[in-house]
């Protein structure tokens, strides 16, 4: 059974699931481990969050949520969502996004995000819609 909570990269081990991103051709992964590092991104400001997808307890996948830095106006923005190859295609990726926008629209009224041409039929399956919009393809209203 998958177990999905909030994690802090101080506590949980993510460097297996950056090697296989890096291997993969995702580099987003290694950027959010300097980031975090840094103090660049830590997920901690008011609304945001790091949720971790576990399979026992085996980190298999997260996904991030940020207030938007590319815009003006309060947004949410859904950032670093990876999910470990042996473990695609059967929910977590979605759950992950559900977990990271459960609340979020105290904090966000909408949620902004870049897909990649491989992720963007997946996003428009959760109700994002294409926009031409600075830093982002998608967005969604959540209140």
């Amino acid at each position: 059974m998958t177990v999905y909570r909030p994690i802090s990269l101080d506590d949980i081990d993510v460097e297996p699931l950056a090697d296989e991103a890096w291997a993969d051709g995702y580099p987003f992964v290694e950027r959010m481990r300097q980031d975090w590092k840094l103090g660049e991104n830590r997920f901690d400001g008011p609304g945001e969050r790091l949720v971790g997808a576990f399979d026992d307890e085996r980190l298999i996948g997260f996904c991030g949520l940020n207030r938007d830095p590319y815009i003006s106006e309060n947004a949410g923005r859904i950032r670093h969502l990876y999910v470990s190859l042996d473990h695609r295609h059967v929910g977590i990726a979605r759950a992950l996004v559900a977990q990271a926008l459960d609340g979020a629209s105290i904090w966000f009224p909408r949620i902004r995000l870049r897909s990649t041409p491989a992720s963007r039929t997946f996003y428009e399956m959760l109700g994002f819609e294409e926009v031409e919009e600075t830093e982002a393809t998608h967005a969604k209203r959540i209140r």
